[in-house]
């Protein structure tokens, strides 16, 4: 079957999957990548092919029933339209179901708002979870389980990466240990490569998933094929990207470059941290003193951000940060880790410390009394440090502070600016996600963890420690900001 089709007929992306699908070492397949990179395109092309090939019958899945109909469904059935394979009547199309005409091959469509659909699964060798971030983690799970007693069974999932703090990620790909592969392969073309600069293509340690990551880049239907011949520049659609890089660069990042993100929604804290200002690619300066601020919070993660100040063009740079998770969630722990970072840094000179002055308090459990900052910073000592804690004695008012620094972001208040490292991707997230209450406090909603039954708030631990540490480094004008409010009745420079 696929010798009579046009390889300029497909992107990339086909050529990848189809040993995949062949592979039975191959369990998991995840595609994930930005709007128009023809993921769900380039899947049900090679489904309907390979099916026919092999006489194999694939289940679909949405979240919802109600979408089926206009989305996968409809591109099932226009990729075989594109392909030639309706014009042969080689399928049927019914509702909720593809057939073969030529062998047993079928494709079956399902939403799983009915939980009655995930059984009877077993009797399928391929998965198809289209919009997988739609899903829960108890409906991943059970498919997981009920995918049984077939030779070469496995799963697709594809997805737009909408949020950094999908499942998706932190309870399962993260989880595993990813190899990079070439993203080049054989194939009966030779435009069979990724993006070199925003794909990606990496097998798993126990080499059962294979994850790869594309963009419109990766489809000859936006940018043109290589070759000159076929394809289709759509220039309309390159515009519109380039308008979001310009003027909304956290768009850009999720939808065109396909990286893990967060969509404004309103009601941000920090209303005035715009993504193209203030996020830029840093390195740490071998010449600067390091300044590391924390927040003592055990769960999600004992937080550790660390800046630098550049005072000959009044930048604060945060250039990295440290999210100590379980088990590295406590103070002697957390320490260790920013310890080994120094040294790789091959960092010599004082560290100052800032943090929540709530953590100073001296313990009542530890024998030797000691308080967070104490066992942290003593750590530090041990790892060879000089260190000068600079936690203040109170901590400043949540409103107040987060008007001061929005007024830095916006109007770089008394000639200072404020920059975001590109890789702190928890920080980012964080300063994106977390919203203000009705009192322009910090909104932390608190979340239990299904496993542990722990409560916790997942966001605003990254934005604390980014006030403890600013208007405590910037102390001075920060109280001529208090005090021209007090004044004037305003936050205004």
């Amino acid at each position: 079957m696929n010798a009579l089709l046009n390889p300029r007929l497909f992107n990339p992306l086909r050529w990848h999957l189809l040993p995949l699908l062949r592979d039975e070492r191959i369990r998991y397949i995840y595609v994930e990548g930005g709007s128009s990179a023809s993921k769900t395109v380039e899947i049900c092309g090679a489904l309907l092919t390979d099916q026919l090939e092999y006489n194999y019958s694939s289940m679909v899945f949405r979240r919802f029933h109600v979408d089926i109909k206009d989305s996968v469904y409809s591109t099932f059935k226009s990729t075989s339209q594109r392909i030639g394979l309706t014009e042969k009547g080689i399928f049927t199309f019914q509702q909720d179901l593809l057939k073969s005409n030529v062998n047993k091959a079928r494709v079956r469509f399902r939403g799983l708002d009915d939980e009655e659909n995930v059984k009877g699964i077993e009797d399928y060798d391929v998965i198809y979870n289209n919009e997988w971030n739609q899903f829960t983690q108890s409906q991943w799970d059970q498919q997981r389980k009920r995918l049984r007693g077939r030779k070469n069974q496995k799963f697709i999932c594809d997805w737009n990466p909408v949020s950094a703090k999908l499942w998706q990620y932190e309870d399962w790909l993260d989880k595993d240990e990813w190899i990079d592969l070439p993203l080049t392969i054989e194939a009966p073309t030779k435009y069979s490569s990724l993006n070199s600069e925003h794909s990606f293509k990496r097998i798993n340690k126990k080499g059962n998933a294979v994850w790869i990551k594309i963009t419109f880049r990766d489809n000859f239907w936006v940018v043109g094929h290589p070759s000159g011949e076929g394809g289709f520049r759509d220039q309309h659609t390159l515009d519109d990207y380039e308008h979001d890089r310009i003027h909304k660069f956290n768009l850009y990042r999720v939808y065109a470059n396909g990286e893990r993100g967060i969509l404004r929604t309103g009601g941000e804290f920090w209303k005035k941290f715009n993504e193209i200002t203030h996020i830029k690619p840093l390195k740490v300066d071998k010449s600067k003193t390091i300044h590391a601020s924390l927040d003592e919070n055990v769960v999600p993660y004992v937080t550790n951000s660390i800046w630098q100040i550049i005072p000959e063009e009044k930048e604060i740079r945060q250039v990295h940060e440290i999210a100590c998770k379980e088990p590295d969630n406590n103070a002697p722990k957390a320490a260790k880790r920013f310890a080994e970072w120094l040294h790789a840094q091959d960092y010599k000179d004082v560290v100052y410390i800032y943090g929540d002055p709530s953590a100073s308090r001296r313990s009542t459990v530890d024998q030797n009394n000691a308080s967070f900052f104490d066992k942290f910073i003593e750590v530090l000592r041990k790892e060879g440090f000089t260190v000068v804690s600079r936690v203040a004695r109170s901590a400043p008012e949540v409103a107040l502070s987060a008007a001061f620094i929005n007024e830095i972001y916006e109007n770089n208040y008394s000639g200072w600016s404020i920059v975001i490292a590109d890789h702190c991707k928890i920080s980012i997230d964080d300063y994106i996600t977390v919203k203000e209450d009705m009192d322009g406090k910090m909104l932390k909603k608190k979340v239990k963890d299904e496993t542990t039954e722990v409560t916790y708030e997942p966001h605003g631990h990254f934005s604390d420690a980014k006030r403890y540490f600013i208007t405590t480094i910037l102390a001075a004008i920060f109280n001529v900001f208090k005090s021209r409010r007090k004044r004037t009745g305003s936050y205004a420079a």
